[in-house]
Protein backbone atom coordinates (compact mmCIF):
# COMPACT_ATOMS: atom_id res chain seq x y z
CA UNK A 1 0.00 0.00 0.00
CA UNK A 2 2.80 2.43 0.89
CA UNK A 3 4.56 1.51 -2.31
CA UNK A 4 1.49 2.33 -4.34
CA UNK A 5 1.06 5.60 -2.47
CA UNK A 6 4.62 6.64 -3.28
CA UNK A 7 4.11 5.81 -6.91
CA UNK A 8 0.94 7.83 -7.07
CA UNK A 9 2.62 10.79 -5.32
CA UNK A 10 5.55 10.68 -7.72
CA UNK A 11 3.23 10.46 -10.67
CA UNK A 12 1.19 13.36 -9.35
CA UNK A 13 4.35 15.42 -8.83
CA UNK A 14 5.54 14.68 -12.35
CA UNK A 15 2.14 15.58 -13.70
CA UNK A 16 2.21 18.91 -11.86
CA UNK A 17 5.73 19.63 -13.10
CA UNK A 18 4.75 18.70 -16.62
CA UNK A 19 1.63 20.84 -16.39
CA UNK A 20 3.68 23.80 -15.09
CA UNK A 21 6.21 23.29 -17.89
CA UNK A 22 3.47 23.21 -20.49
CA UNK A 23 1.48 26.08 -19.00
CA UNK A 24 4.22 28.53 -17.94
CA UNK A 25 7.09 30.31 -19.61
CA UNK A 26 9.78 32.74 -18.44
CA UNK A 27 10.78 36.05 -20.00
CA UNK A 28 14.25 37.33 -19.12
CA UNK A 29 15.11 41.03 -18.89
CA UNK A 30 17.01 40.81 -22.21
CA UNK A 31 14.03 39.28 -24.03
CA UNK A 32 10.59 40.03 -25.41
CA UNK A 33 7.95 37.38 -26.02
CA UNK A 34 4.88 36.90 -28.20
CA UNK A 35 2.07 34.60 -27.17
CA UNK A 36 0.38 32.82 -30.08
CA UNK A 37 -3.13 31.38 -29.81
CA UNK A 38 -3.95 28.75 -32.40
CA UNK A 39 -1.02 30.05 -34.42
CA UNK A 40 -2.09 33.71 -34.38
CA UNK A 41 0.25 36.10 -32.51
CA UNK A 42 -1.17 38.46 -29.94
CA UNK A 43 -1.14 42.12 -30.81
CA UNK A 44 0.75 43.11 -27.67
CA UNK A 45 4.15 41.62 -26.87
CA UNK A 46 5.40 40.78 -23.40
CA UNK A 47 8.31 43.10 -22.65
CA UNK A 48 8.61 42.84 -18.85
CA UNK A 49 10.69 40.02 -17.33
CA UNK A 50 8.94 37.41 -15.20
CA UNK A 51 7.01 34.13 -15.14
CA UNK A 52 3.86 33.93 -17.27
CA UNK A 53 1.10 31.40 -17.86
CA UNK A 54 -0.27 30.05 -21.12
CA UNK A 55 -2.46 27.26 -22.37
CA UNK A 56 -0.55 24.17 -23.36
CA UNK A 57 0.20 23.43 -27.00
CA UNK A 58 -1.32 23.35 -29.46
CA UNK A 59 -3.67 25.92 -27.98
CA UNK A 60 -0.96 28.50 -27.23
CA UNK A 61 2.76 28.78 -27.98
CA UNK A 62 5.43 31.40 -27.25
CA UNK A 63 8.06 33.00 -29.49
CA UNK A 64 10.95 34.70 -27.67
CA UNK A 65 13.30 37.31 -29.20
CA UNK A 66 16.46 38.86 -27.84
CA UNK A 67 15.80 42.60 -27.54
CA UNK A 68 19.44 43.61 -27.21
CA UNK A 69 21.10 45.72 -29.91
CA UNK A 70 22.64 43.78 -32.78
CA UNK A 71 25.26 44.87 -35.31
CA UNK A 72 24.92 44.20 -39.02
CA UNK A 73 27.69 44.87 -41.53
CA UNK A 74 26.78 44.82 -45.18
CA UNK A 75 29.01 43.35 -47.86
CA UNK A 76 31.60 45.48 -49.65
CA UNK A 77 30.55 46.17 -53.21
CA UNK A 78 30.93 48.79 -55.89
CA UNK A 79 28.51 51.71 -55.83
CA UNK A 80 28.26 54.27 -58.64
CA UNK A 81 27.98 58.00 -58.01
CA UNK A 82 25.87 60.40 -60.04
CA UNK A 83 28.93 61.50 -62.06
CA UNK A 84 29.72 57.94 -63.11
CA UNK A 85 32.55 56.99 -60.72
CA UNK A 86 32.61 53.78 -58.68
CA UNK A 87 33.22 53.51 -54.93
CA UNK A 88 33.77 50.60 -52.57
CA UNK A 89 31.47 51.35 -49.66
CA UNK A 90 30.84 49.28 -46.52
CA UNK A 91 28.36 50.34 -43.82
CA UNK A 92 27.44 49.06 -40.37
CA UNK A 93 24.02 49.17 -38.72
CA UNK A 94 23.05 48.86 -35.06
CA UNK A 95 19.50 47.55 -34.76
CA UNK A 96 17.07 45.88 -32.41
CA UNK A 97 13.54 44.49 -32.53
CA UNK A 98 11.18 47.33 -31.55
CA UNK A 99 7.84 45.75 -32.57
CA UNK A 100 8.02 41.97 -31.96
CA UNK A 101 4.53 41.32 -33.34
CA UNK A 102 5.23 42.99 -36.66
CA UNK A 103 8.68 41.43 -36.83
CA UNK A 104 7.23 37.96 -36.27
CA UNK A 105 4.48 38.54 -38.82
CA UNK A 106 7.06 39.49 -41.47
CA UNK A 107 9.69 36.94 -40.50
CA UNK A 108 8.08 33.87 -38.95
CA UNK A 109 11.18 31.81 -39.75
CA UNK A 110 13.27 33.73 -37.23
CA UNK A 111 15.83 36.48 -36.75
CA UNK A 112 18.12 35.26 -39.54
CA UNK A 113 15.39 35.84 -42.11
CA UNK A 114 14.75 39.34 -40.76
CA UNK A 115 18.46 40.17 -40.75
CA UNK A 116 18.78 39.02 -44.37
CA UNK A 117 15.87 41.24 -45.39
CA UNK A 118 17.28 44.17 -43.43
CA UNK A 119 20.63 43.73 -45.19
CA UNK A 120 18.90 43.91 -48.55
CA UNK A 121 17.12 47.12 -47.51
CA UNK A 122 20.40 48.68 -46.35
CA UNK A 123 22.14 47.87 -49.65
CA UNK A 124 19.21 49.27 -51.63
CA UNK A 125 19.13 52.53 -49.69
CA UNK A 126 22.91 52.82 -49.88
CA UNK A 127 22.87 52.59 -53.67
CA UNK A 128 20.00 55.07 -53.83
CA UNK A 129 21.77 57.69 -51.71
CA UNK A 130 25.18 57.29 -53.34
CA UNK A 131 23.58 57.46 -56.76
CA UNK A 132 22.46 61.03 -56.00
CA UNK A 133 25.86 62.21 -54.82
CA UNK A 134 28.97 63.32 -56.69
CA UNK A 135 32.35 61.65 -56.26
CA UNK A 136 33.90 64.78 -54.75
CA UNK A 137 31.49 64.56 -51.82
CA UNK A 138 33.22 61.31 -50.81
CA UNK A 139 36.84 61.87 -51.90
CA UNK A 140 38.31 65.35 -52.29
CA UNK A 141 41.39 67.32 -51.28
CA UNK A 142 39.09 70.18 -50.29
CA UNK A 143 37.55 69.51 -46.84
CA UNK A 144 34.61 71.76 -47.65
CA UNK A 145 33.55 69.48 -50.52
CA UNK A 146 33.49 66.28 -48.45
CA UNK A 147 30.06 65.48 -46.98
CA UNK A 148 30.44 62.03 -45.44
CA UNK A 149 28.55 62.91 -42.25
CA UNK A 150 25.65 64.32 -44.26
CA UNK A 151 25.58 61.21 -46.46
CA UNK A 152 25.64 58.93 -43.42
CA UNK A 153 22.71 60.81 -41.89
CA UNK A 154 20.71 60.54 -45.13
CA UNK A 155 21.35 56.80 -45.37
CA UNK A 156 20.41 56.26 -41.74
CA UNK A 157 17.17 58.18 -42.14
CA UNK A 158 16.17 56.14 -45.19
CA UNK A 159 17.07 52.78 -43.58
CA UNK A 160 15.40 53.71 -40.26
CA UNK A 161 12.13 54.68 -41.94
CA UNK A 162 11.97 51.52 -44.07
CA UNK A 163 12.99 49.18 -41.23
CA UNK A 164 10.44 50.49 -38.72
CA UNK A 165 7.50 50.73 -41.13
CA UNK A 166 8.04 47.38 -42.82
CA UNK A 167 9.79 45.13 -40.30
CA UNK A 168 9.23 46.52 -36.80
CA UNK A 169 12.99 47.09 -36.44
CA UNK A 170 14.55 50.15 -34.80
CA UNK A 171 17.89 51.39 -36.17
CA UNK A 172 19.83 52.92 -33.28
CA UNK A 173 23.09 53.57 -35.13
CA UNK A 174 24.46 53.73 -38.64
CA UNK A 175 27.76 54.68 -40.24
CA UNK A 176 30.23 54.22 -43.07
CA UNK A 177 32.86 51.71 -41.97
CA UNK A 178 35.01 51.55 -45.09
CA UNK A 179 35.42 53.73 -48.14
CA UNK A 180 37.67 52.70 -50.99
CA UNK A 181 38.24 52.86 -54.73
CA UNK A 182 38.21 49.96 -57.20
CA UNK A 183 41.57 49.17 -58.71
CA UNK A 184 40.19 49.78 -62.19
CA UNK A 185 39.41 53.42 -61.50
CA UNK A 186 42.01 54.34 -58.89
CA UNK A 187 44.64 55.40 -61.42
CA UNK A 188 42.18 57.44 -63.49
CA UNK A 189 40.84 59.21 -60.42
CA UNK A 190 44.28 60.02 -59.11
CA UNK A 191 45.29 61.34 -62.53
CA UNK A 192 42.18 63.51 -62.56
CA UNK A 193 42.96 64.80 -59.08
CA UNK A 194 46.57 65.39 -60.13
CA UNK A 195 45.45 67.37 -63.19
CA UNK A 196 43.09 69.38 -61.02
CA UNK A 197 45.84 70.20 -58.55
CA UNK A 198 48.25 71.05 -61.37
CA UNK A 199 45.66 73.44 -62.80
CA UNK A 200 45.35 75.07 -59.41
CA UNK A 201 49.14 75.29 -59.16
CA UNK A 202 49.33 76.87 -62.60
CA UNK A 203 46.67 79.39 -61.60
CA UNK A 204 48.53 80.23 -58.41
CA UNK A 205 51.77 80.55 -60.40
CA UNK A 206 50.13 82.92 -62.88
CA UNK A 207 48.71 84.98 -60.04
CA UNK A 208 52.14 85.05 -58.41
CA UNK A 209 53.83 86.12 -61.62
CA UNK A 210 51.25 88.87 -62.13
CA UNK A 211 51.80 90.02 -58.59
CA UNK A 212 55.56 89.92 -59.10
CA UNK A 213 55.19 91.98 -62.28
CA UNK A 214 53.17 94.56 -60.35
CA UNK A 215 55.82 94.67 -57.63
CA UNK A 216 58.62 95.02 -60.20
CA UNK A 217 56.74 97.76 -62.00
CA UNK A 218 56.23 99.60 -58.73
CA UNK A 219 59.90 99.13 -57.85
CA UNK A 220 60.96 100.39 -61.31
CA UNK A 221 58.77 103.46 -60.93
CA UNK A 222 60.23 104.11 -57.48
CA UNK A 223 63.73 103.58 -58.91
CA UNK A 224 63.04 106.09 -61.68
CA UNK A 225 61.80 108.64 -59.17
CA UNK A 226 64.81 108.10 -56.93
CA UNK A 227 67.26 108.25 -59.86
CA UNK A 228 65.63 111.43 -61.17
CA UNK A 229 65.95 113.01 -57.73
CA UNK A 230 69.55 111.74 -57.47
CA UNK A 231 70.43 113.13 -60.92
CA UNK A 232 68.90 116.47 -60.00
CA UNK A 233 70.86 116.50 -56.76
CA UNK A 234 74.04 115.49 -58.60
CA UNK A 235 73.50 118.29 -61.11
CA UNK A 236 73.07 120.76 -58.27
CA UNK A 237 76.24 119.48 -56.60
CA UNK A 238 78.11 119.57 -59.90
CA UNK A 239 76.99 123.14 -60.48
CA UNK A 240 78.11 124.07 -56.98
CA UNK A 241 81.44 122.31 -57.59
CA UNK A 242 81.89 124.19 -60.86
CA UNK A 243 81.25 127.42 -59.03
CA UNK A 244 83.81 126.55 -56.39
CA UNK A 245 86.31 125.40 -59.00
CA UNK A 246 85.78 128.65 -60.91
CA UNK A 247 86.65 130.55 -57.77
CA UNK A 248 89.79 128.44 -57.39
CA UNK A 249 90.71 129.08 -61.02
CA UNK A 250 90.25 132.80 -60.51
CA UNK A 251 92.49 132.54 -57.46
CA UNK A 252 95.04 130.58 -59.51
CA UNK A 253 94.91 133.28 -62.17
CA UNK A 254 95.82 135.83 -59.52
CA UNK A 255 98.68 133.59 -58.22
CA UNK A 256 100.05 131.50 -61.12
CA UNK A 257 103.09 130.55 -59.03
CA UNK A 258 100.81 128.68 -56.55
CA UNK A 259 99.17 126.73 -59.37
CA UNK A 260 102.53 125.75 -60.82
CA UNK A 261 103.73 124.77 -57.35
CA UNK A 262 100.71 122.55 -56.72
CA UNK A 263 101.21 120.84 -60.09
CA UNK A 264 104.79 120.12 -59.10
CA UNK A 265 103.70 118.68 -55.76
CA UNK A 266 101.19 116.39 -57.50
CA UNK A 267 103.90 115.19 -59.89
CA UNK A 268 106.29 114.51 -57.01
CA UNK A 269 103.56 112.60 -55.10
CA UNK A 270 102.92 110.40 -58.13
CA UNK A 271 106.64 109.72 -58.55
CA UNK A 272 107.12 108.88 -54.87
CA UNK A 273 104.03 106.68 -54.46
CA UNK A 274 106.27 103.74 -53.50
CA UNK A 275 109.46 103.76 -51.44
CA UNK A 276 112.16 105.22 -53.68
CA UNK A 277 115.64 106.61 -53.23
CA UNK A 278 116.31 109.59 -55.49
CA UNK A 279 119.25 111.87 -56.14
CA UNK A 280 117.70 115.10 -57.36
CA UNK A 281 118.73 118.41 -58.77
CA UNK A 282 116.58 120.85 -56.83
CA UNK A 283 117.20 123.52 -59.41
CA UNK A 284 115.12 121.59 -61.96
CA UNK A 285 111.34 121.33 -61.99
CA UNK A 286 109.51 119.71 -60.44
CA UNK A 287 112.13 118.92 -57.83
CA UNK A 288 112.71 122.58 -57.12
CA UNK A 289 109.81 122.26 -54.68
CA UNK A 290 112.42 121.04 -52.24
CA UNK A 291 114.33 124.27 -52.58
CA UNK A 292 113.50 126.53 -49.68
CA UNK A 293 114.06 129.65 -51.70
CA UNK A 294 111.67 128.50 -54.39
CA UNK A 295 109.02 127.69 -51.80
CA UNK A 296 109.43 131.09 -50.22
CA UNK A 297 109.08 132.68 -53.62
CA UNK A 298 105.71 130.98 -54.01
CA UNK A 299 104.54 131.87 -50.53
CA UNK A 300 105.81 135.46 -50.70
CA UNK A 301 105.72 136.46 -54.38
CA UNK A 302 107.49 139.69 -55.34
CA UNK A 303 104.75 141.89 -56.74
CA UNK A 304 107.01 145.03 -56.82
CA UNK A 305 110.47 145.08 -58.37
CA UNK A 306 113.39 145.73 -55.88
CA UNK A 307 115.06 149.23 -56.18
CA UNK A 308 118.36 149.34 -58.00
CA UNK A 309 121.57 150.05 -56.11
CA UNK A 310 122.31 153.72 -55.78
CA UNK A 311 118.81 154.87 -56.43
CA UNK A 312 117.40 157.52 -54.21
CA UNK A 313 115.11 156.36 -51.47
CA UNK A 314 111.46 156.67 -52.31
CA UNK A 315 112.11 156.74 -56.05
CA UNK A 316 111.84 154.02 -58.56
CA UNK A 317 112.34 153.66 -62.27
Amino acid sequence: MNKNLGTVAAAAFLAVVLALYMCTFQVRFTEVAIKKTWGHPDKDAITEPGLYFKWPAPIQSVVVYDKRTRILEDRTEETRTVDGKNLLLTTFTLWRIADPSRFHTNFPAGVEEGEKKLRTTIVTQKHAVVGKREFGEFVSTNPEERKLREIEAEMQEAVTRAAREQYGVEVVGFGIKKLGLPQSVTTAIFESMKSHEQAKAARYTAEGEARAADILAGAKAAEDRIMAAARQKAAELEAEAQRVVSEYYREFDRHPELRIFLDKLRTVAEALRQRTTLILDTTQAPWDVFDEGARRQVVEPTDVAAPRAGAAPGKTD
